[in-house]
């Protein structure tokens, strides 16, 4: 009886203390000021992405993306649809194996095309310098 009473009691103070027990709180979040907000550059209406660009990284003067293009694509593309937007050729691209860049004119600015294609990933690396 006693041994009973005894394990009656440690089970009653365990649930007592037990439930008496407050949960963790959470960490406090941390109080360092935010960043400064910076305005994100914008790509001008009338350059052309594909639409499978990925890995965009955009700045006042360039804009830098991948695409699954084959670089004949890419000419493609870009001769095509910049054409479309009033740009103008500026001679012939100039290209070497997977390597090249096209130039064009549009209102006395240009802008040079440049890509690379990598047979590994099976990715153009594409980058628009921009005035």
């Amino acid at each position: 009886m006693r041994f009973y009473l005894l394990g009656g009691l440690l089970i009653g103070w365990s649930i007592l203390v037990l439930s008496c027990a407050r949960p963790p709180s959470p960490a406090p979040s941390p109080t360092s000021p935010a960043a400064p907000l910076r305005p994100t550059p914008t790509i001008r209406p009338d350059l052309p992405l594909p639409p499978d660009a990925f890995n965009l990284d955009v700045t006042a003067a360039r804009i830098a993306f991948d695409t699954k293009m084959s670089v004949q694509e890419l000419v493609e593309f870009y001769n095509t649809r910049m054409r479309e937007q009033g740009w103008q050729v500026l001679g012939a691209p100039a290209q070497y194996g997977q390597v090249g860049n096209l130039l064009f004119q549009k209102e006395g600015v240009v802008v040079n095309i440049q890509y690379q294609h990598n047979d590994l990933t099976q990715t153009t690396s594409v980058q628009i310098t921009l005035p």
